[in-house]
């Protein structure tokens, strides 16, 4: 458990990175775009690959929230039911989170194979290759499910 802990925690460290980059070339495109929009020309392929990568940036973004323990969180029933009780209940909900997010995996590595065929009206790149953020996003949050089970985690900060 131990190394898949650390496997999620290095995730994390990358995806951070990697959402601070796509934040800063989405700024760059739509920035170039207005610029090129004042001298008279337009970048026609800059609001749809901004949009992709915002698709991108919202589901990366959700597995480092999931990770730091960011989301919404409630305290149930299992609080007032005693430690024992809240243990069992928190197993079974880490257990349904991780068969959640393996199955929109599985899913969503299908339809994204699908859509390799189909292309961007734009940029005429794959679909699968804007897609392909959201299986790679479920593949991230069930590492960070699995590496979640056990004595519940402080939220970590940086």
């Amino acid at each position: 458990m131990d190394r898949l802990q650390r496997l999620s925690e290095a995730l994390n460290a990358l995806v951070e990175k990697a959402l601070f980059a796509i934040g800063a070339v989405i700024c760059l495109i739509l920035f170039a775009q207005v610029l090129f929009r004042y001298a008279g020309a337009s970048i026609g392929w800059s609001e749809e690959v901004s949009r992709h990568l915002l698709v991108a940036i919202t589901f990366l973004g959700g597995t480092s929230a999931y990770k730091r323990a960011g989301l919404i969180g409630l305290r149930g029933l299992g609080h007032r039911l005693g430690p024992r009780t809240e243990a069992a209940i928190r197993a079974v909900l880490q257990a349904l989170t991780a068969a959640l997010f393996a199955g929109l995996l599985v899913f969503s590595a299908a339809y994204t194979v699908k859509a390799w065929e189909h292309t961007t009206a734009s940029a005429q790149i794959p679909m699968a290759v804007p897609f392909a953020a959201i299986p790679a996003a479920m593949a991230i949050f069930l590492i960070h499910a699995l590496a979640g089970f056990g004595p519940p985690r402080r939220p970590t900060r940086s």
